[in-house]
């Protein structure tokens, strides 16, 4: 009899342990963080964060469909206590453009457990450098129609080791996607996603730089410190834009003169002269 009670009374304090479960390791989690930064060829960006949620516990699950109707960063991190909830480009270096949070519907749910997952993404762009702005890259027009892009790492937003390198937690991809055009890039961590292309590396003496001259454009790094982080590449503008860029410039030229206090001065002038031409060019031609 008192073996039985005994039982009775161990599977009722397991059962009693089992449904405290939920209970005891309830709330959100951060499971994974996702970050892609497309760069323009004006300098600009368009940046795109994922979070993906395990979410334990009914009152939570209720808790995030009730707040879907926030659209603000800061509401979610403070509901959530999830601090990767934050931009991981900063504002205090780089100018912002439009930002959206769109959180995603509950998915993979078990009723029995009181679990789901979810995921947050949030979008923003990056306005290019400007006078009083710097921007997440660095532009340096080093000969014609040749611009070589830098990434400005000070624009980055994740945790530092004390020698200043970033720490990519685990879980946390950082995804770069470059233009299409772009060639001499180079890293100073090469890219998991890249890693076996030894190939499409050659070695530049002059600069003393490994360059990648492969297919891909989009580079990712996960879950690892990248020392002294670099990332630099360059775009050539075609011969034909430098031609019309130079008769666009003279139109500007001749349009913003026309229009201030010297511009009538400057169209007689213009029409004395081609007159002339036109006048020595005729006498030329009807001489014996």
């Amino acid at each position: 009899m008192n073996d039985t009670m005994g039982k009775t009374a161990h599977f009722a304090l397991l059962l009693a342990l089992i449904c405290l479960v939920p209970s005891v390791f309830a709330g959100f989690e951060a499971r994974a963080l996702d970050i892609t930064i497309s760069l323009n060829p004006d300098g600009s960006a368009h940046v795109s964060e994922v979070v993906q949620i395990y979410i334990s516990g009914q009152q939570y699950i209720d808790l995030y469909e009730s707040s879907v109707v926030f659209n603000d960063l800061s509401s979610w991190r403070t509901r959530t206590g999830i601090e990767d909830l934050q931009n991981h480009i900063t504002r205090a270096v780089v100018s912002f453009g439009t930002f959206r949070i769109r959180p995603q519907p509950l998915e993979r749910c078990n009723l029995v457990a009181q679990t789901c997952f979810a995921s947050i993404v949030w979008e923003y762009d990056i306005s290019p450098i400007s006078p009083n702005q710097t921007g997440v890259l660095k532009l340096e027009s080093y000969k014609p129609r040749t611009t070589l892009y830098s990434l400005n790492t000070e624009a980055l937003n994740f945790p530092l080791s004390k020698t200043g390198d970033i720490i990519l937690a685990k879980g946390t991809s950082l995804r770069m996607e470059i233009p299409s055009d772009a060639s001499k890039i180079s890293f100073s961590k090469i890219p998991a996603n890249i890693a076996g292309e030894e190939s499409s590396f050659r070695f530049d003496a002059k600069t003393n730089k490994r360059y990648y001259f492969g297919a891909s454009r989009v580079f990712v790094w996960s879950g690892e410190t990248l020392p002294q982080f670099e990332m630099t590449y360059e775009r050539e503008e075609p011969l034909e834009k430098e031609i019309i860029d130079f008769f666009s410039s003279i139109q500007s030229f001749i349009f913003s003169s026309m229009n201030s206090q010297d511009g009538a001065a400057i169209i007689f002038i213009g029409v004395v002269f081609v007159a002339s031409v036109l006048s020595l060019h005729s006498l030329t031609r009807d001489a014996p």
